[in-house]
């Protein structure tokens, strides 16, 4: 069962890798002869982040390229009105003007007055619109439709305003269970043991808010600029989070919702939105409660069952048929105090210097290593490494709206099933580390108030990252949930 497997290793967050020699080989390659020149030539480079990136829109992906009939491609920047508090209260010599970058893909084959269709896709958190390039010919063939691939607020090559100071000034503390391999007094072996600590976190529902809000009414004020009344919204991971946020906010604007693998969805007992009385946040588990909780396949409807059973291993997150998370991940104490300090991964990517290509190689090199080209893979390295390196912004917001579990302060599950206006379609990959069992329950919740229809898919030979797995399965996904 997906939900009750006890194989540690298959719980921890990886990067999905294909089983391919070639691919393999490639990779092994690239980590043995990239070395301190290697690092110092991306470090050094005096080509610019716009640059990089029209690198491979032209080269990993061809899209720029593209000479087809009345399908226009083009890289656009849209200044917005949206601005923080911080750049509200700077004097007008000093003013800031905050603009999203996007690629457009406007087809207008078999267009009729009144039928055009937008689109909208949003990255992951610490990505950028690169990432989405082997879906960017498939999504140009929506006749009649023009499609956005953004930069959010903060990430690529959207403006990166400070991001908003906390509003909490006092902690909050959590009661947690997890389980943990403690040494056997009497055998001496170590044995998975359930451990109950307590974390203090400066934090409040305020918080995750203004968090939310930085990137939600940025989206906004971009339509309002584009002159967009409607449009189908697509996120990925984090993306997939603040879609909902969006799609909760401003209902009215989305008609058809697209969640790939997102985050935040979870409730536990790190959710700052329950109820005093609520004993189910704080309720000491065993080991035989787990073992003995309603598992989710047996509670959803035989399509998403169906679908469920095509798990290859499961998330990083174990959760109940609820959507409840009873034991937290054993993180790393490093990683929790890195947490809390609100430090972010990518400024120990920007603080190496000419040592940060190669912080991040391994990461890059497994990534993109299905390319198979030697040269196409450095360029997304190359890419990635100057979207990291760029000041810092929106990837402040993590420990804003997670936990150090990588658990909600507000989760979706307790707000998006009554709020959401339009029908929704949310997809795993059949390797997620992202926990595909809490979007099963989101659906059966959804559904079960029977207003709007939520589909539950599975992109097989994929992990978090389905549509760079596995995108040709990904693509004709999409493509016919937008299009139905």
């Amino acid at each position: 069962m997906v939900t009750k497997s006890k194989d540690e290793d298959d719980k921890k967050i990886q990067i999905y890798q294909s089983n391919d020699d070639e691919s393999e080989n490639i990779r092994q390659k690239l980590v043995k002869e990239y070395s301190y020149k290697g690092y110092f030539k991306t470090w050094n480079s005096s080509k610019t982040l716009a640059e990089r990136e029209y690198d491979i829109l032209t080269t990993v992906s061809n899209i720029l390229n593209l000479k087809k009939p009345n399908i226009n491609v083009e890289l656009i920047d849209t200044d917005i009105d949206y601005q923080t508090e911080y750049q509200k209260s700077l004097k007008d010599s000093k003013k800031e003007i905050n603009t999203i970058h996007e690629l457009s893909i406007d087809n207008k084959n078999n267009s009729s007055p009144g039928s055009h269709k937008e689109v909208v896709l949003l990255h992951g958190y610490g990505a950028s619109l690169g990432l989405f390039y082997n879906n960017f010919e498939a999504l140009s063939t929506l006749e009649n439709t023009s499609v956005h691939v953004l930069d959010m607020l903060g990430f690529g090559l959207s403006s990166r305003p400070k991001f908003p100071k906390r509003k909490a000034t006092e902690k909050t503390n959590f009661e947690y269970t997890f389980k943990k391999n403690i040494k056997d007094d009497e055998t001496g072996e170590m044995k998975p043991t359930m451990v109950t600590e307590n974390v203090k976190v400066k934090t409040s529902l305020e918080d995750v808010e203004v968090a939310e809000n930085f990137f939600i009414d940025s989206l906004e004020s971009w339509r309002k600029k584009k002159n967009i009344e409607k449009f189908t919204l697509i996120g990925h991971s984090l993306g997939g989070y603040l879609s909902s946020c969006y799609a909760m906010k401003y209902p009215e604007r989305v008609t058809k919702l697209v969640l790939l693998s997102p985050v935040g969805l979870e409730t536990s007992s790190f959710d700052l939105s329950k109820d005093k009385n609520d004993k189910k946040s704080t309720i000491k588990v065993s080991e035989n409660d787990i073992d003995n909780a309603p598992d989710v396949q047996e509670e959803v409807p035989q399509d998403t069952h169906v679908n469920l059973s095509k798990i290859k291993k499961p998330g990083f997150l174990e959760s109940d048929a609820s959507g409840h998370v009873n034991v937290s991940p054993n993180m790393p104490s490093a990683l929790r105090l890195f947490w809390k300090s609100e430090l972010s991964p990518f400024t120990f990517v920007r603080k190496s210097f000419f040592l940060g290509p190669s912080v991040m190689k391994g990461w890059s090199f497994t990534r993109f290593m299905d390319l198979k080209d030697e040269v196409k893979i450095l360029k997304m390295h190359d890419y990635c490494y100057a979207c990291f390196a760029g000041k810092g912004s929106g990837e402040y917001c993590i420990p804003r709206i997670l936990s150090p579990s990588i658990l909600p302060y507000n989760p979706l599950l307790k707000r998006l099933p009554k709020a959401i206006q339009c029908d929704s379609l949310w997809v795993y990959g059949d390797s997620d580390w992202m926990n595909s069992s809490a979007g099963a329950a989101m659906c059966k919740k959804i559904n079960e108030l029977g207003k709007y229809k939520a589909d539950f898919d599975i992109v097989s030979n994929a992990g978090h990252h389905m549509y760079l797995d596995n995108p040709k399965e990904f693509n004709s996904m999409i493509l016919n949930f937008i299009q139905k």
